[in-house]
Order: structure tokens, then C-alpha cells, then sequence
């Protein structure tokens, strides 16, 4: 009975040991290491996929190209939709895809249907946390600009884009982050004479 007995001890001993392995001992990282801390705070993010969207609402403005003009337009608020894919570089830089609409009635018309005016983007855009949890993110890239009621779509071309964005991680961990954030992009068409700006306010979903 006794190597029965040994083997018993052994089993359980082994564990034990091995958790005392990696808490400290040899210097070792060990099964039950913990990250190195970040300086400042930071999560450990490098080298991660960044993937999420956001949803808000804000205005959208016409500067003066007479696009949005019209003899019954409407004052609601812009629909602003974006998502985003990339890749952390640092615990506190990444670099991503990001796709945004912005979407408002501007003509009510109950025989034709109302229209309304939406602005798409494809951008490059950069990310820099300045604190663990306050960010910015600046993008630049191509803009597209159409007009559609229930029966027709005009189309106005396509365009530059840029967008600056600042926000606050409310749930902030190192997978996942719910964060508060404001937009501003504007769409410059032709040659610049035609520009279309939006500004937002909304909630995003963020997962690393």
C-alpha cells in the first residue's frame, strides 16, 4: 500500500509546487504569472486585434454648397454609425480601418417620400490613449454623397474625408471597453467648394 500512498502525496504536492514555482522562486514566468504591469496604468493591449462600432446622434451641416437647401427641410438630428478593425502596435497606439455614415431627413414630402441625405467614409485612422482610460483618434480617407427618397437616389460624387474623435472608457479592461466618445468629420467635394460636417455624440463598443 505504501507506493500507493506515495503516489497519492505526490499528486497532490505537485500543484502546490507548481503554483510556487510561479509566483516567485526561480524568476521564472510560471503557470500563474501575472502580466507585467504597464507603466502609467496602461493594459497590456500590444499585439492584439482591435475590432468594435459605435452609434450616436449629433448634426450634420451644410457649408454653404447649397446641397442640403431645400423649401421644406427638416431640423432633426443625424443617425451616426461607424465600426472599426486593426491592430494594437503599443499599449497605447493602434492603427485601423474605420467605416462611418452619418444620415439626416432633410426634405419631408408625403407623396414622394422624405429624403435623406447620407454621407459614408473609409478611413486610416490612428488611436492614442493619453490616459488608461481618455483617447483620441484622427482619420483621413474617401467620402461618398447621396440624397434618396422612396423612389430616387441622387447621387452627389465622391470626395476627401477627415475625422477627430476624442473618448472615455466608462468599462475599461484589457479585452473589452464601453467608452463615451464625440466625433467631428467633414466631406469636401467638389474640389473642395462642397463640404458636408457632421458632429456626433455616442456610445461605442470596443473589443481587444
Amino acid at each position: 500500500m505504501k507506493p500507493i500512498k506515495y503516489a497519492l502525496l505526490a499528486i497532490l504536492l505537485v500543484p502546490g509546487l507548481a503554483a510556487a514555482q510561479g509566483y516567485g522562486g526561480g524568476g521564472g514566468p510560471g503557470y500563474y504569472s501575472q502580466p507585467n504591469p504597464i507603466p502609467g496604468g496602461f493594459h497590456d493591449r500590444t499585439g492584439r486585434l482591435m475590432w468594435g462600432g459605435s452609434i450616436g446622434l449629433g448634426g450634420m451641416h451644410d457649408n454653404g454648397s447649397g446641397l442640403t437647401n431645400c423649401d421644406n427641410c427638416s431640423t432633426g438630428p443625424a443617425v451616426e454609425v461607424d465600426g472599426h478593425i486593426g491592430g494594437m502596435l503599443s499599449p497605447r497606439f493602434g492603427l485601423m480601418l474605420e467605416m462611418q455614415a452619418n444620415s439626416r431627413q432633410v426634405h419631408s414630402d408625403l407623396q414622394n417620400g422624405d429624403t435623406f441625405l447620407t454621407q459614408g467614409t473609409a478611413m486610416i485612422a490612428a488611436q492614442y490613449w493619453l490616459t488608461p482610460q481618455l483617447w483620441l483618434k484622427g482619420g483621413l480617407g474617401v467620402a461618398q454623397l447621396q440624397a434618396d427618397n422612396a423612389y430616387v437616389t441622387y447621387d452627389f460624387g465622391g470626395g476627401a474625408a477627415i475625422m477627430g474623435a476624442i473618448g472615455f472608457e466608462l468599462l475599461s479592461a484589457r479585452n473589452f471597453a464601453v467608452d463615451l466618445q464625440g466625433r467631428i468629420i467633414e466631406g469636401s467635394y467638389n474640389s473642395g467648394n462642397d463640404n458636408i460636417t457632421s458632429g456626433t455624440v455616442g456610445v461605442g463598443l470596443n473589443w481587444y
